[in-house]
């Protein structure tokens, strides 16, 4: 039973031993090294917050201090300031401070003394209930009856600064005013940077609420606050503040070298044990298991056509299936490690296939490399997954060249079935056409009314042979196209005028500003008047009577967009991927309203592709359809006034 086990019982046991006592030991000794690297760190930080809010208390606290000492000479006088005392004993108080921006007395609220009056001269007159944002916090220290250090606050004489407010009362029961000193706290931000500068640490600071309520950072990272940073608290007179504390520079970490050494010498010794320990039974048992897996395996995936690809979340390949190998022509286990772009014929538009598999149940269809450097069509499908705890990538890549093919043949099938169509629907149509003019002599009008009804069906059939021909021509890449310089206005005026004939029940508009009634665009003239017609035809179709269909003709960055808006119910949102799509219609039931084939958008998006162009839509403002193309604007034919 025994040579079944790589290594025996006791073996095994001493190797577990081993490395558990190489891992605690290693462990054991990088703790210590971190716990020693973050003690002194720790107390760098600690030395360094104690110098700092000794810094801030002393430097704020002065300020505030004086405010109270005037308001104490305030009380002491009744109330009763004079301008002449204000003059001479605000300039000293402020002197004693070398972080006050400004102090102003304010009886009954309104604010009638300022130092320095220099800069601060809109500030004189201020009521304070008539600043809506600072008078909330003012009217709660008021009724509080204590002295607060708000901010930073937008102060009306420009800039922002903490304001320092006591209310003052006489006899303990008539509210007299408030007292506000303005710190200039970029000062003593400035100083404080020096002083951060030199001890090598990061701080931040902010405001608690009697709550316990913190606001957000209000000088320095806010995100020092929800780390490992030291904190503490700054008593100020009037406001409680907090302080994060964190060093600038992170301790040597010794860790990586000590496990690189340790576990290092304990791989080697453990497989100097192992290769002692190995047999003959072992490699044996080893190899037998291996077959056994791999059969087991293969018999799984040999089931699967497509090519099951599983990366990392950067793309390197760590698993695939067989299938895959003939699939790209690479040989068994040579695609382990690589990136799975190689398997893209053009590896640069990776991003676009990420984009285009975003969601994991769309399936984008490009170009796949063989080994040979040979090309074919592929579908990508690509998904997230979690194995043991790990993101990966699985990719499931389907050859679609017997899918082409069978696209192919259907296109062939429709090209040969319209051509064999063509010719008699043409003599059916020129027949019906004469019987109807009266070439057969006078009818009656049932028969007249029968012909018509055969005629026009036969047009209809005709129609649609056209348009499975022009489908035919697009796949194939035959369709002929010459672009030439073309007046775009006058093409459009001329289809507008043809279809305003034909349908008198719905008025066509052209909305053509001045500064492009000349524009000039590259386009092939038949096919430009095709997809106008088309796309005029749909709204036509769509509109109710006495509405109002209208082109307008835009200029949008470097193109000239014309767009078609209709008043009829628009496009259901469910139907909008598909619109572009060959065959699709929005009721495709038998008892639809309108007729058609599901092809003419295709087919005009696909001349408008050959164009240069490109084709969209979007739902108009309020209710109806608005299809737009747009074609290059080239600044060089503008130039040229055509005939």
């Amino acid at each position: 039973m025994r040579n079944k086990f790589l290594l025996s019982y006791w073996q095994w046991l001493l190797l577990l031993v081993l490395l558990g006592s190489a891992f605690y030991a290693t462990e054991t000794l990088v703790q210590h090294e971190q716990q020693h690297a973050r003690s002194e760190q720790l107390r760098h930080e600690i030395a360094s917050a104690g110098q700092l809010r000794a810094l801030i208390e002393s430097e704020l606290n002065i300020p505030l201090y004086l405010t109270i000492g005037l308001a104490a000479h305030v009380q002491a006088n009744n109330g009763q300031v004079s301008p002449a005392e204000m003059h001479l004993l605000l300039p000293e108080l402020a002197h004693q401070a070398r972080h006050i921006r400004n102090i102003g007395i304010a009886p009954g609220n309104t604010l009638r003394y300022v130092y320095p009056l220099s800069g601060n001269e809109k500030a004189i007159g201020i009521y304070y209930p008539d600043l809506t944002e600072q008078w909330p916090d003012i009217e709660a220290i008021i009724t509080q009856r204590e002295a607060r250090l708000v901010g930073p606050v937008a102060l009306v004489q420009g800039g922002t600064a903490f304001i320092y407010r006591m209310p003052v009362y006489m006899n303990a029961d008539t509210y007299w005013g408030i007292i506000s000193t303005v710190v200039d706290i970029n000062s003593v931000w400035t100083l404080l940077e020096r002083q951060t500068s030199e001890q090598e640490v990061q701080v931040a600071l902010r405001s608690l609420s009697p709550e316990g309520r913190a606001s957000p950072a209000f000088y320095g990272n806010d995100s020092l606050f929800y780390d490992d940073s030291l904190l503490l608290g700054i008593s100020l007179r009037g406001a409680l503040w907090q302080m994060a504390v964190r060093s600038a520079s992170q301790p040597a970490d010794r860790s990586a070298q000590i496990r690189a050494t340790a576990y290092g010498f304990t791989l080697l010794l453990a497989s100097l044990l192992i290769w002692l320990f190995m047999s003959r039974q072992h490699l044996r048992n080893s190899v037998l298991a291996q077959q056994r897996n791999k059969a087991y395996l293969q018999s799984i995936m040999d089931n699967v056509n497509d090519a099951i690809i599983t990366t990392d979340p950067d793309g390197t390949i760590e698993q695939v299936n067989m299938s895959c190998y003939p699939m790209f022509g690479h040989s068994t286990a040579s695609l382990a490690g690589q990136h799975w772009s190689i398997l893209l014929a053009d590896p640069q538009r990776l991003d676009e296939v990420y984009s285009a598999t975003s969601n994991a149940k769309t399936e984008f269809e490009t170009l796949g490399r063989r080994r040979d450097n040979s090309q074919f069509p592929m579908a990508v499908n690509r998904s997230q997954i979690r194995l043991h705890q790990q993101a990966k990538q699985l990719l499931v890549l389907r050859d679609l060249s017997e899918r082409h093919q069978t696209e192919q043949l259907k296109q062939q099938f429709i090209s040969t079935v319209s051509h064999e169509l063509r010719t008699p629907l043409s003599s059916i149509s020129a027949a019906l056409g004469l019987a109807i003019s009266g070439a057969l002599g006078e009818m009656t009008a049932s028969q007249q009314r029968m012909l018509q009804l055969a005629h026009s069906s036969c047009q209809q059939l005709s129609s649609l042979v056209n348009e499975l021909l022009d489908v035919e021509k697009i796949a194939s890449g035959t369709i002929a196209m010459q672009l030439t310089p073309l007046p775009l206005q006058p093409l459009l005026a001329q289809v507008i005028h043809d279809m305003q004939l034909l349908q008198p029940a719905i008025t066509l508009t052209l909305n053509c500003p001045d500064n492009l009634s000349q524009v000039v665009v590259n386009a092939d003239p038949r096919h430009l008047q095709q997809v106008v017609r088309h796309l005029l035809g749909n709204a036509i179709k769509f509109s109710p009577r006495d509405s109002v269909v209208m082109v307008t003709v835009s200029r949008v960055a470097d193109a000239i967009r014309v767009t078609v808006q209709d008043q009829g119910q628009g496009v259901a949102e469910h139907f909008m991927p598909r619109l572009f799509s060959r065959f699709s219609q929005a009721d495709s039931s038998e008892q639809r309203q309108h007729s058609g084939t599901g092809l003419g958008l295709a087919i005009s998006r696909s001349l408008i592709n050959q164009m240069q162009g490109n084709m969209g839509y979007q739902p108009a403002p309020g209710k109806g359809s608005c299809f737009y193309f747009e074609l290059p604007f080239i600044a060089a034919l503008q130039a040229k006034q055509l005939p």
